[in-house]
């Protein structure tokens, strides 16, 4: 276990335990972002604003295992912050910047479906792509994008030119950043056409902003009077594309979400890198079977649908 990890946990409760804390993570902080910067850039303005949130989830995390001893222990902390972090800049990444969401998919699908490439795990749960057989080698620390000129939009030629280059197997997040380099993929979706892989990507208009967030605004209204057991197997099942779609919309927040489930906003964040949980955890929650939960999300979305039908 992490020396001040257990330093904290056996610390006597009070100023002994908060200093224990305040120390933990100030030695820790370093490290998150570190996995944010790389995992969105190190010019990223939204590095701070991330780091507040992982911090904020780890602080939680660590707390409840000092209050609950049947709770599992963290035995490698620096992996487990590590882990926090990628989930939250994934969930990050998805909301904020689409386009570069898709294109990293796109490369992943392709190295998980060429028998040429390969794509990996390191130790601390990066997502490492190379050649089929590079497995052993030591990962480069930086693509050579100034020799991507010319790349057709094609992930598979991309892929090929880049670890021809390179030698050496790169961290997936650098590929994807080497790629919106030479194809001029924007972190945000813009106005006018983008070519990904020959597909238009049109940005929404301001008046089409609006009314998607007038529609989100009217079925979290309706959300939020359903019955409470119906609203857990709902929102604690949405896929967190939906889920963040109610909050980078604006029809709701974090804290909003939490209290429709009457649960205290620390939980709910330590949380929201699951979602959606899987039935069977929700039934725990519930104290219900899994096919009462089913039953449950099906009675809301019947609901939910005849309320909005009515409505419009």
């Amino acid at each position: 276990m992490d020396p001040l990890l257990a330093a904290f946990l056996s610390a006597p409760s009070g100023p002994a335990a908060d200093a224990q804390l305040e120390e933990l993570l100030r030695q820790h902080a370093p490290l998150i972002r570190r996995v944010i910067a790389r995992r969105l850039g190190s010019s990223s303005t939204d590095i701070d604003d991330l780091s507040a949130q992982v911090t904020l989830q780890l602080l939680v995390r660590l707390r409840q295992e000092r209050a609950d001893s049947t709770l599992d222990g963290i035995e490698a902390l620096t992996n487990y912050i590590a882990t926090i972090a990628r989930h939250i800049c994934d969930h990050h990444l998805r909301a904020m910047y689409p386009l570069r969401w898709r294109l990293r998919n796109r490369i992943l699908y392709a190295l998980e479906h060429d028998r040429q490439f390969a794509a990996w795990k390191s130790a601390d749960g990066t997502w490492i792509c190379g050649l089929a057989g590079w497995q052993s080698r030591p990962v480069a620390d930086a693509a050579p994008v100034g020799q991507l000129s010319g790349v057709p939009p094609d992930v598979r030629a991309l892929l090929r030119r880049l670890l021809d280059l390179s030698g050496a197997p790169l961290d997936l997040a650098t590929v994807v950043e080497a790629a919106a380099d030479v194809w001029n993929i924007p972190r945000r979706p813009l106005a006018d056409k983008v070519d990904l892989d020959g597909l238009a990507h049109p940005g929404p208009r301001a008046d089409e902003l609006i009314d998607q967030r007038e529609r989100l605004e009217r079925v979290w209204a309706e959300v939020t009077d359903l019955p409470l057991r119906q609203r857990h197997a709902l929102l604690l099942n949405l896929r967190d594309d939906a889920a963040s779609l109610f909050l980078t919309s604006g029809a709701t927040t974090l804290r909003e979400v939490a209290a429709a489930l009457e649960m205290p906003i620390e939980e709910f964040a330590s949380l929201w890198n699951d979602l959606p949980l899987a039935d069977n955890a929700i039934a725990e929650r519930l104290a219900c079977t899994r096919q009462q939960v089913i039953n449950l999300r099906m009675a809301a979305r019947k609901r939910l649908g005849h309320r909005l039908l009515v409505a419009s």
